[in-house]
């Protein structure tokens, strides 16, 4: 026998071994065969191993047979249900035999369990019945769109706690968007009175100045934030527009006048000529532009 088929044969005997201490129906029958050909019992306590293990492979395999969900010469599929609800069972029993030991073996394997789900915190199922009580409450409301922020927030916050994390596109995730969606619409409700008030001020304001052609740059631009706050948008051909069209000609204008002032300072400035009459009659004063150096 080579090296590698030696260690092979040593973990294997080690497998069974371990078997035969912690589940000794997990012993099969292919286990038997090959302790059989590959150790010798050298000794009284070597035999009964062996003979051990030839006997319980072969009562498992009786065992097995009995039962659907097993395959031949396999150990029965035992479902982590069925292992998890014996566990609270032997708990509720014997609370006395928890050991620091098992609760902390107990903690591993629940963390394996979240981890394998995607979790990161503990589900506290003692607060399911509050949470389907409340999902019970919240669902009209949110099919109403009444359900309020505190309330929606209320539910995230069960369901964070009872299952460890919250369903993505569950009755929690609905309902935090309803009442999102409430209370902007609420905000806006509540904010447009005043905004309504003060837009009537502002156009009462700018009126006479459109009529006079006087209204200023700054004056339309405010009008039209005020109405495109208070109704959502701005009239198509109400004040506010006649506004922005007035003082939009007025910077149109006051660029031209600024532009001919330029110019004229450009001449140079106006010299008076004064021609005295002969005859002694009115003096007349003729203004003339001085030419240029």
């Amino acid at each position: 026998m080579s090296a590698t088929e030696t260690v092979k044969t040593s973990t294997h005997l080690k497998n069974v071994l371990d078997k035969l201490v912690q589940d000794p129906l997990s012993i099969t029958t292919e286990d038997a065969r090959r302790v059989s050909e590959n150790f010798v019992a050298r000794d009284e306590q070597s035999a009964k191993i062996i003979s051990a293990v030839e006997t319980l492979a072969v009562a498992a395999q009786d065992v097995h047979e009995t039962m659907p969900t097993t395959t031949l010469g396999q150990a029965p599929n035992i479902s982590l249900l069925a292992v998890v609800n014996d566990l609270k069972a032997a708990v509720d029993t014997n609370p006395q035999q928890v050991t620091t030991e098992i609760l902390r073996t107990t903690q591993g394997i629940v963390s394996k369990m979240q981890r394998s789900l995607g979790q990161t915190n503990a589900p506290h199922p003692e607060l399911e019945a509050e949470l389907q009580a409340e999902c019970a409450k919240i669902q009209p409301k949110v099919e109403l769109g009444t359900v309020t922020k505190a309330e929606a927030d209320r539910l995230h916050s069960l369901e964070a706690r009872a299952h460890g994390h919250t369903e993505k596109g569950g009755l929690t995730s609905v309902a935090q968007s309803v009442a999102a969606k409430r209370e902007r619409t609420l905000s806006l409700s509540d904010s447009r009175p005043e905004l309504e008030t003060e837009l009537q001020e502002e156009s009462a304001k700018v009126q006479p100045k459109v009529e006079q052609e006087t209204v200023s740059k700054a004056e339309a631009d405010r009008l039209h934030s005020l109405e495109a706050r208070a109704h959502g948008h701005t009239e198509k051909g109400g004040l506010t527009a006649a506004a922005q069209s007035v003082a939009a000609k007025r910077e149109r204008l006051s660029d031209g006048t600024n532009q001919s002032t330029v110019e004229d300072s450009k001449t140079g400035p106006v010299a008076e000529v004064v021609i005295k009459d002969t005859v002694g009659g009115p003096l007349s004063v003729v203004p003339e532009k001085s030419e240029k150096a």
